[in-house]
């Protein structure tokens, strides 16, 4: 039953963490060079409690897991700069739509590099999730008001990152390190840290915006969500059956976000977005099906 209790702790963190990102992203306007620096607190209180659960289930670091991490990291920390940026130019509820269906690159990816099974359904429940993202976008216009080109091609960059992070994931799950998850996180975490100060260096301008209290509780925030979320999705994927686990911590995250940015952030969801997420939902539910 913890377990179950754990799930519903995901789903909530998963969009906790999207609210949060969206906050920042239409308040502050960042810039690139700004969202590094939000990145860099994020990681870094993030990095602060993977290796708090690392520490306290003794888990060894191998360097396998290192490597994994690295290319890991690379990914994640692009994923989250564009969300960031596509969240200032689009709406919240689509970009993580787009982000969340990132899934179906490691799904097509499995049955063709680890020879896992696919049928019918599986396939079905795909090409009704490409079809959802056609239909949530919405009708590409140049006017403030439209979903404009810029975010369309932000929100496919995150849609295929989410996919690679998730390859990336199950590449570790495949090697020797596989037991390694909380040192995983840890070492990816403090990897993204190292490359947002990195980052945040190259590209600093003289006359740059001074670091508010604001920015600074919404990025130690959202590391605090991170960290606690990664710990608490490792836990659950070593527990419940993958069949429970991804479509109802999907399902459940796609409709409270969709939810939350009706209710809190006041997006408007045409005929056309609901038609797009039903349609997603059911997709879901296809590629979760046992072959």
């Amino acid at each position: 039953m913890i377990y179950y209790f754990l799930l519903l702790i995901s789903i909530i963190l998963a969009v906790c963490k999207s609210s949060l990102y969206n906050s920042y992203a239409k308040k502050s306007a960042p810039t690139v060079e700004e969202t590094f620096r939000f990145n860099a607190i994020s990681y870094g209180v993030a990095a602060v409690i993977a290796l708090i659960g690392m520490l306290a289930s003794a888990e060894r670091l191998s360097v396998t897991t290192v490597i994994c991490a690295f290319f890991y990291a690379a990914i994640v920390i692009s994923l989250q700069t564009i969300s960031i940026t596509a969240m200032r130019d689009g709406a919240m509820s689509t970009t993580s739509i787009y982000v969340m269906y990132g899934m179906i690159i490691p799904s097509v990816a499995g049955p063709i590099f680890w020879k896992e099974p696919i049928g019918i359904l599986q396939i079905v429940g795909i090409l009704m999730m490409i079809a959802s993202l056609w239909l949530i976008k919405g009708k590409v216009q140049t006017e403030e008001k439209g979903t404009s080109k810029k975010w369309i091609l932000l929100a496919i960059f995150a849609f295929v990152l989410s996919g690679m992070a998730g390859v990336m994931e199950k590449i570790h799950q495949s090697t020797e390190g596989a037991t390694e998850r909380l040192s995983f996180v840890f070492v990816a975490c403090a990897f993204m840290f190292v490359f947002s100060i990195v980052a945040r260096l190259i590209m600093r301008k003289k006359n740059g915006k001074t670091l508010t209290k604001s920015t600074v509780s919404l990025a130690s925030l959202s590391g605090i969500v991170l960290g606690l979320y990664s710990t608490v999705n490792l836990i659950l994927s070593g527990k419940l059956d993958s069949m429970i686990y991804y479509p109802i911590a999907n399902g459940g995250a796609m409709l409270l976000t969709v939810l939350v940015s009706v209710i809190v952030f006041k997006e408007r969801f045409d005929k056309q977005k609901i038609t797009g997420t039903i349609i997603g939902l059911l997709g879901i539910l296809c590629l979760s099906i046992p072959v």
